[in-house]
This record gives C-alpha cells, structure tokens and sequence, in this order.
C-alpha cells in the first residue's frame, strides 16, 4: 500500500474514532464549544484524506472511501453543535451519518490496500483499522474531556469516567484482533522479509503493543483509580501522556500494515 493511502487511512480512523467517541458524551454540561472543538477535530483528518483521495485521481462519484468521505462531511453542521434538550435526535442522525461515512471509507481503503486475505482476512483488517482509530480517538476525546473540568469545575465524574471505560474496552478489542491477525496469517508472518517474529520484526511489533496499548491500558487503569478519588486533573495528565503513546502506535501500526501487507 502506497504511504498516500495509508495516510489516509490513518487520517481516518483518527476521524472515525473521534466520532464514535463522542457518542459517549451526546448531552454533556460543557458547553457548545466542546462539541463544535470536538467536531471539528473528527472533520479535519477526513478532510484531509479526501483531498489527498480527489488529488490522487479518485473518481468521487464511483469511489465508495470518497463517498463515506464525503457523508461523513456533509453531516458536521449536526454533530458539532450543542446538544439542547430535546434536539438529541438531530445529533443522533448526523453522528450516524458520520460514522457510517467515515467506517465505509476506513474499510474501502483496507479492501483496497490488503487484497488476496480472503473474507476472513479481511473482516479482521477492516475490524482491526477501526479498533485502532476508536482507540486513538477515545483516548484524545477523554484527554481534552478531561480539560474542560478545570472549567467547569461542577462538572459530574461520570462522564469521564465513562470515556476510559470506552478507551479500556477499545485497547483490548485492538489487542485481540492484533493477536488474531498474528494467528491467522502467520504463515505469511514467518516469511515476509524481515520475518515478524525476528528480532527487527519483533522489536516493531513489541513497540505497536507495549508503546501504542499496554501502556495506554496501564494508564487508563491508573486514570481510573485517580477518578475513584474524584482527582480529575492526575486523570487528565495521565490521559495526555496516554494520548502521545497511542498516536505512535497507530502510527507503527500503519508501518507494520506497509511492511507486512497483514493488520497489526
């Protein structure tokens, strides 16, 4: 897979996690400048990646990643403004539209660029890419969730604490498809050059897992315990620190996907 594609694909599932991240907080008391920040950080990376998409000659109207793109898009005048009681389907319908648009692409992309893994094969990668970006998107929305305590200072732990259940659960979804995928195609694995479970292999592979999610679940485990205590701010700069280690996995994560033409 060329790197423009997969840094589409990373764009993405950032995008996409962002999105389904903030279906966990759809009527929170922080104000409308939450959700338009949040929003608009979901937008952006998908905006990018459909530029990039149009710029290297995609066809918008038969290309289903520019069309999932393209949804996803049109719905953020509804999932970036506030949420007002009684106006939580508006928000509801646009945040659908934009993780269908968004997940449609992140899989259109993966079909495209790991041809040949068979249906099976497949469903792992495309339920693999989107448990990276849920991860990496749940982790940032609870970091910058976390921020907004020292505004409103009022504002219920639970909340909070639901984001880092949420970013627990995508961590150990994210592991068990790496570990499946290493499973399943480890024939491929062994003979790929450098061979994964080498030395050079194994040290790429030791970093996607200890630097991009047992790390990041020891700090969500930590977070948690701070939120026992109600101590919102030790919570937020541990999910700081959690957010930068997930971002370099992700990142080597689309390496190892380059490299060994395998999820991981």
């Amino acid at each position: 897979m060329a790197w423009s594609a997969l840094a589409q694909q990373f764009c993405l599932e950032l995008g996409f996690g962002v999105l389904l991240a903030l279906a966990f907080v759809p009527r929170a008391p922080v104000g409308a400048f939450f959700y338009r920040l949040m929003g608009t950080l979901a937008a952006l990376p998908i905006a990018l990646a459909l530029v990039a998409r149009l710029e290297g000659g995609a066809a918008w109207r038969s290309d289903v990643a520019v069309l999932g793109m393209g949804l996803a898009l049109l719905a953020y005048p509804l999932y970036s403004g506030p949420v007002p009681a009684g106006r939580e389907a508006r928000f509801a319908v646009g945040l659908a539209a934009g993780l269908v648009g968004s997940g449609a692409a992140v899989l259109a992309l993966v079909s495209a660029g790991l041809e040949g893994l068979g249906a099976l094969g497949m469903g792992v990668a495309g339920l693999s890419a989107l448990a990276t970006g849920t991860v990496a998107g749940s982790v940032g929305l609870a970091m910058v969730l976390g921020h907004w305590y020292l505004t409103v200072p009022k504002l219920e732990v639970q909340y909070l604490r639901r984001l880092n259940r949420v970013t627990i659960a995508a961590m150990a979804a994210s592991g068990g498809l790496c570990a499946l995928s290493c499973l399943l195609f480890a024939e491929v694995l062994r003979g790929a050059e450098p061979p994964l479970f080498g030395p050079w292999g194994l040290f790429y592979l030791g970093t996607r897992v200890a630097v991009g999610l047992l790390l990041p679940l020891l700090f969500a485990a930590m977070a948690a315990s701070a939120l026992r205590f109600q101590n919102t701010r030790s919570a937020t700069g541990i999910l700081y620190a959690s957010t930068v280690l997930v971002l370099i996995g992700t990142a080597v994560a689309a390496f190892l996907q380059d490299s060994y033409r395998v999820p991981l």
